[in-house]
């Protein structure tokens, strides 16, 4: 993109909520899960290797 890299990026994350449920598991069974297929998911392209097709139907998915 053109941007120096200086090092790596630092990532600012609360999990408290993943956190509270590893320390009371009786509200795992609350937590919402999403079931999608991997067609489903344009995010793929960029963390899968994809067939060209499935990276250009994706690609038009996320609107690139």
């Amino acid at each position: 993109l053109g941007y120096p890299i200086s090092g790596p990026s630092m990532l600012y994350i609360d999990n408290q909520s993943a956190l509270a449920v590893a320390k009371n598991p009786e509200h795992h069974g609350r937590m919402k899960h999403l079931d999608l297929r991997t067609d489903e998911m344009p995010a793929d392209c960029m963390t899968k290797a994809l067939a060209k097709g499935k990276v250009e139907i994706m690609v038009g998915l996320l609107g690139l």
